[in-house]
């Protein structure tokens, strides 16, 4: 299990240099992309995961407190998607009606999902060992979810046209792979989310109640963190690596 682990503290440690060097060049650049991807990171890869944890594992001895750090981390976990849905609507579809309403439908979706695991009483099924009982927790990862599966759909398309710019010298190599590793590192997110509904509708616990489930989102969340960590500081051999295969392609 500890083993399993590691994936996820890498995650965390990941998102939180990579969301801190985004808001550090937002301060310069006051741009929209910058502030939404830095807040999504420090938000739900990092602040929402050692809430949770915290809730989980470290308060022992009061009920009341562990409540109030899973309402906490649910919470932040929720705020940290609503960045991802402004990006995918703002940065990759700026003047789609179609991509607004999806943007609107999705984030109502996240907070509805939220106001109903908390009315219901469900939100303490993700701190203890009990199963979920109705639907609440399911279509709240669900909901959650869809915000990294939309960005990543949405970098992967882009990922497509760059290739085909990149054949007629109008993109830069480094930067066609960049956003692919952007795509994979938050598609590897959306899986992990898919990974909990599954594992939610199947047997109603966590995933920390197999050590299989808890290894899978592990090896995902190290995908998360080797490819955005690779995209925001590209190591000199990747670069070489992409200027390389670009050429014989």
């Amino acid at each position: 299990m500890t083993i399993a682990l590691a994936g996820l503290v890498a995650f965390m440690l990941t998102a939180l240099v990579v969301g801190a060097r985004l808001l550090a060049l937002w301060r310069r650049t006051r741009e929209l992309p910058e502030l939404l991807l830095g807040a999504a990171l420090i938000t739900v890869g990092f602040l929402c995961y050692a809430v949770g944890t915290a809730a989980k594992l470290l308060v022992v001895v009061s009920e009341d407190a562990r409540a109030a750090l899973t309402i906490a981390g649910l919470a932040l976990e929720g705020l940290g998607q609503l960045p991802l849905v402004a990006f995918s609507w703002r940065v990759f579809h700026p003047r789609s009606r179609v991509a607004a309403a999806t943007a609107v439908t999705l984030a109502a979706a996240i907070v509805a999902a939220f106001a109903a695991e908390v009315e219901t009483g469900q939100y303490l099924r993700y701190s203890d060992a009990l199963p979920a009982s109705g639907p609440w927790i399911p279509l709240g990862l669900a909901a959650r979810g869809a915000a990294p599966a939309w960005m990543a759909l949405e970098c992967f398309r882009l990922h497509a046209q760059l290739r085909r710019r990149l054949t007629v010298g109008l993109a830069e190599p480094l930067v066609v792979h960049r956003v692919a590793l952007w795509g994979a590192g938050i598609g590897a997110s959306a899986l992990a989310y898919a990974t909990s509904v599954g594992h939610r509708v199947v047997y109603g616990t966590g995933l920390r109640e197999h050590v299989w489930a808890v290894s899978v989102v592990s090896m995902l969340a190290l995908v998360s963190a080797v490819c955005l960590g690779i995209a925001y500081f590209p190591p000199e051999g990747y670069r070489r690596w992409a200027e390389g295969r670009t050429r014989s392609g």
